[in-house]
């Protein structure tokens, strides 16, 4: 049983904030401002020449709603941000997800998701990283769920318009069940990220994360098709799977989403 193992830790909004500051360090650890290009850098501070700026971040912010009234009064709200900032060989991946659903004024659904991976690229093949999520889901029997960990991986393919990534690693979670307290336990960690730029207006995002701990595995597949409309502004088809092998009793073990979202890339 999930409460059989039971450790002396921070509360859960202690946890939020303890995540919140390890975040924080994870960015001060590295300067994330603008870089020159090679030319800049040799043109002296006396050229008259423009200079350029290598973008060195990329982020994307899409909305979904679905609302109905009559018989039954729904309102659904899912959003999700997602940043990419490079400098050097540091690449931060952080990400927020969150979805709230309504039904006659009752809440159905309430979740809130926040990670962030970073890289370090050794070479063009290989790389260290570290990844930190947190997870408050209202109606999953957990008051939430936070991971740290770390490991090795490799670029399997890395070119315009496609890159695939996979990565091993280890760590530890903490599961706080509701009125049972809070058990921490050591993680394996496998994953796999893809980008894929299918044509000049269609790209497919896909990310595998597997955590297999002492107690629980949980695993996470998120998969996106994306199509311009016009400008920054695109359309995206998402569906996602979350499965936990051991759940509170009368909770399922898997949970799905599907949404149909506005993006709108900067």
């Amino acid at each position: 049983m999930l409460a059989q193992k039971r450790y002396k830790l921070l509360p859960s909004s202690h946890s939020f904030l303890f995540f919140f500051c390890v975040l924080a360090c994870i960015f001060l650890i590295t300067p994330v401002g603008a870089q020159q290009t090679p030319s800049m850098a040799s043109s002296g501070a006396s050229s008259t020449m423009p200079q350029e700026v290598e973008k060195n971040f990329d982020g994307n912010f899409s909305f979904g709603y679905v609302g109905t009234s009559g018989n039954t009064d729904t309102t659904t709200v899912n959003g999700e941000l997602q940043l990419e900032i490079r400098h050097g060989s540091w690449v931060h991946k952080p990400k927020f997800q969150s979805l709230a659903a309504q039904e006659n004024e009752e809440t159905k659904a309430e979740r809130f998701y926040i990670e962030n991976k970073t890289d370090f690229n050794v070479n063009d093949d290989t790389f260290v990283f570290g990844k930190i999520s947190y997870t408050d889901d209202r109606f999953s029997g957990f008051e939430f769920q936070s991971a740290l960990s770390a490991g090795y991986g490799r670029h399997l393919l890395m070119q315009p318009g496609a890159e695939l990534q996979i990565f091993a690693g280890g760590g530890v979670r903490y599961n706080n069940v509701i009125d049972a307290g809070t058990e921490a336990e050591i993680i394996f960690s496998l994953g796999q990220d893809l980008n894929w730029t299918v044509s000049s207006s269609t790209k497919l995002v896909q990310s595998l994360a597997i955590d297999v701990g002492t107690d629980l595995t949980i695993t996470r597949l998120d998969i996106a098709l994306e199509s311009n409309i016009i400008g920054q502004i695109a359309t995206r088809i998402a569906f996602q799977v979350r499965n936990t092998s051991n759940v509170p009793l009368g909770r399922a073990v898997t949970d799905t989403q599907t949404s149909v979202s506005v993006v709108y890339s900067f």
